[in-house]
């Protein structure tokens, strides 16, 4: 493929993917932001979604195929039991962005980041708190809330940004070394095969020139089975860019996948 086709189609596609990787079910045998965890042996991929999978009832792994092209991650949940009503887990992402920084460093089409500006190697670390309790018989509430530390070889030039939603908020973190966010999850029971999910996030970046970014989702699951769901929905997003503040509405659709694996308890 042309290069200047390559690189704009790459940074859709990060975009969506980014859109989508906090995407999750409403029931507890799927992967979901809640504090609980995959069952062993049982792993999920979607089109644009990671690829999770549950090493133990307490232990769950993730990394996001797409993404891994270009910015390599993986995170893991960590799930340490209840109390008073309350299930807890950590989670800890780890992701390297440099590739990606450097493949948009161009004039022209494709072209986010001036080329004459050197992209440092950038190791990004995110570690958070969930706590979940359930309400009623069919809904779920989580509050998350975490930090991020940012380890670089060198300074990243401020005139390096990528001022696009979702991904410009995390960008303030390469910058900045560190960045605090929380927020909430509610997911439940429709009727049927139906189920729903909203949440809000927050991502304070405290001595950037834009500290606050604001996100939320609105998803509706249609779930055929334990091996297969739908997602729609959408995300709104509000951030404070170099060029003022800015809304953003962008859709939400992915399928997903998801198998036990056979002989291994």
């Amino acid at each position: 493929m042309n290069e200047r086709i390559l690189r704009p189609v790459v940074v859709a596609v990060v975009l969506w993917a980014v859109c989508l990787s906090t995407v999750r079910a409403e029931n507890a045998t799927w992967s979901s932001a809640a504090a609980h965890t995959l069952p062993k042996g049982r792993w999920e991929i979607g089109l644009f979604q990671p690829l999770r999978y549950g090493q133990t009832d307490h232990l769950e792994w993730s990394t996001h195929p797409i993404l891994n092209l270009v910015i390599p991650n993986l995170s893991v949940k960590i799930a340490h039991g209840d109390g008073a009503g309350w299930q807890l887990a950590t989670r800890h992402q780890l992701h390297y962005p440099t590739p990606l920084l450097r493949l948009v460093r161009r004039e022209g089409t494709g072209g986010l980041i001036a080329p004459d500006l050197d992209i440092p190697a950038i190791l990004f670390l995110r570690s958070e708190l969930l706590l979940t309790r359930t309400l009623g018989s069919s809904r779920q509430l989580t509050v998350k809330g975490g930090a991020a530390l940012v380890a670089k070889t060198g300074a990243l030039d401020e005139r390096a940004t990528i001022d696009l939603p979702i991904i410009f908020p995390r960008m303030a973190a390469y910058r900045q070394g560190y960045q605090v966010n929380f927020g909430l999850d509610l997911v439940g029971k429709l009727f049927g095969r139906w189920g729903y999910g909203a949440d809000m996030d927050v991502f304070l970046t405290p001595g950037f020139d834009q500290p606050f970014a604001f996100e939320h989702k609105g998803l509706a699951l249609w779930r055929k089975n334990d091996r297969f769901q739908l997602l729609l929905g959408y995300k709104l997003t509000f951030g404070d860019y170099p060029f003022g503040e800015q809304w953003h509405l962008l859709p939400l659709l992915d399928l997903q996948w998801s198998r036990k694996r056979q002989g291994r308890q």
